[in-house]
């Protein structure tokens, strides 16, 4: 589909009828026709560069972009660190502007899930850690075989089957397509939602498990710490002990489970939309 849109978005920069182009994404075909217009581009995170998922048309574009951008967005400062370790760029050029967080969207007191249930979210891409967790939570299964893990996106692979078959957590592993309300819901009923991450530009589903009042267990880790602050509960990453110790203890302890869900949802409460789109305001007509 973003083929089809490119014939269309140059014949609209060319027209020259705007005061600003905010390019979303790196793609490069636009940028001869912009001129002399204000570029502003958004930059999300260097997993394009890493060896976890690096891929060497998307890194030159992204050079190529951040050349001629005016001004760059960076999601989190962990984001406009790690940009400014991998390009040769001027840091007066970036500003960190963070994504807000909508409100809560459930219709209804029913349950997805009537069991106790750690929440993940998203891919299981191979930096997401997925792995890890798995065998940090067999462990816990061993003591809690009642929690069972529920994961979002795409329903589990053959090699992620057999890895819970050997592990015998065949049974404790649910999967759920589940459209915004009923995602809402999940992180509504969680026990909690953990999220190992080794790399992040800014970890979304934290901010949608807080202001839904759901405690999150999340890695110490990328710029985690710089969005949950002291609303989350930390664990190191590479280490499966951490990982089932961290789990164990939310489990456990219901006051801490409570305190982390008041926590989150003061801290989610810092990061609206509202508010990211009045710095985003501010920076284009810096540019005029």
């Amino acid at each position: 589909m973003r083929n089809v849109g490119k014939p269309y978005s140059l014949y609209r920069i060319m027209q020259g009828k705007f005061d600003v182009f905010h390019q979303t994404h790196f793609e490069t075909y636009c940028i001869r026709a912009l001129g002399t217009k204000p570029m502003v581009t958004t930059y999300h995170d260097v997993n394009f560069l890493t060896e976890m998922n690096y891929n060497k048309t998307v890194v030159r574009w992204q050079h190529k972009s951040l050349e001629r951008a005016d001004k760059v967005i960076a999601i989190s400062q962990n984001t406009k660190n790690d940009m400014l370790r991998y390009f040769d760029i001027d840091p007066d050029k970036i500003q960190v502007i963070y994504h807000g967080i909508d409100s809560p969207i459930y219709n209804t007191e029913e349950k997805v899930f009537s069991v106790p249930y750690i929440l993940y979210v998203g891919t299981r891409a191979k930096f997401k850690n997925f792995e890890r967790f798995v065998h940090a939570y067999a462990l816990v299964a061993e003591k809690y075989p009642e929690v069972k893990v529920v994961c979002t996106y795409k329903p589990f692979t053959k090699e992620e089957l057999d890895m819970f078959a050997k592990l015998n957590i065949q049974g404790n592993m649910l999967h759920c397509v589940a459209d915004e309300e009923t995602l809402s819901r999940l992180y509504r009923d969680a026990l909690f939602f953990v999220f190992p991450s080794l790399y992040e530009g800014f970890g979304m589903p934290i901010l949608e498990a807080m202001v839904n009042g759901c405690p999150v267990v999340i890695s110490d880790a990328s710029c985690f710490p710089e969005i949950a602050g002291d609303a989350a509960l930390y664990f190191d990453p590479k280490d499966i002990d951490s990982i089932r110790d961290s789990l164990e203890k939310v489990i456990e302890d219901e006051a801490l489970r409570h305190q982390l869900a008041k926590r989150g949802i003061e801290c989610a409460g810092r990061f609206s939309w509202d508010r990211c789109a009045k710095e985003h305001w501010e920076l284009y007509k810096s540019l005029l």
